[in-house]
């Protein structure tokens, strides 16, 4: 696959809290939260540490037995989540830190989506785009529960208020999602500075004009910053040889 990345602080915030990681096989997107840098310290710990899990080869499920793919994803999320928040009780300066994490392994055709936060994964077909995650926020707990819809949650005033986030607590819950990739679709991961200004069919109309994943990286982030962009604003677009016009 040919991958495309870029984070942005945005239009208003004063620094960036968003830190990337993207390879053939992995990529990790975290969007950090706390004041005075912590978030940004966050988002960074926790992405070192799942590279520095899934680059060290992770360790057998035991007894032997080689950890699936799944059991690798949660693992590596749940060492990022003991390592943030370990951190954040050593130093007060960065007590109450956490971070969003979505990660997508990816190997033989087949992805991983391992989930905490509102950072979206997105499976990128040629005519479509579906979101493969779903938000841990208090906004997403009433459309899943139907006390609001979809159209309602995206203007919401606390669409951004997190149920769960990585390094608040010592356990984490983490959501998998499990697929195989078809011989067009790509992957986006992406930071809810994106989709919080961007709609999932403009979001897509950009990839599928795009030259490749880079240029339609490049593009959602300059769009993102032309309507403001309150937000840090970060993507990673994952697309098999052969999509993009050029």
């Amino acid at each position: 696959m040919r991958i495309g990345y870029l984070t942005d602080a945005g239009r208003v915030r004063p620094n960036n809290e968003d830190c990337l990681w993207a390879d053939e096989g992995l990529l990790v997107l975290a969007d950090g939260m706390g004041g005075h840098r912590a978030g940004e310290v966050a988002s960074r710990l926790a992405v070192e540490s799942v590279v520095a899990h899934f680059r060290g080869k992770c360790s057998p499920a035991g007894g032997g037995r080689k950890a699936s793919a799944v059991e690798r994803v949660r693992a590596s999320i749940a060492g990022a989540n003991e390592l943030v928040y370990r951190k954040g009780l050593e130093d007060p300066s960065l007590r109450g830190m956490g971070t969003t994490l979505t990660l997508a392994l990816i190997e033989d055709g087949q992805a991983v989506i391992g989930h905490v936060g509102d950072s979206r994964a997105y499976l990128v077909q040629a005519d479509a785009i579906v979101q493969l995650t779903e938000d841990h926020s208090i906004v997403w707990e009433l459309v899943r529960s139907g006390g609001l819809s979809r159209r309602e949650a995206d203007a919401h005033p606390y669409r951004h208020v997190l149920t769960r986030a990585l390094g608040t607590s010592a356990v984490v819950d983490v959501d998998t999602v499990e697929l195989s990739l078809g011989p067009g679709d790509g992957l986006l991961l992406c930071s809810d500075g994106l989709t919080g200004v961007l709609s999932d069919k403009e979001i897509h109309a950009v990839i599928a004009g795009s030259f490749g994943p880079q240029d339609a990286v490049d593009e959602l982030i300059r769009q993102a910053n032309t309507r403001g962009a309150p937000d840090n604003v970060s993507a990673i677009l994952a697309l098999p040889e052969g999509r993009g016009r050029g």
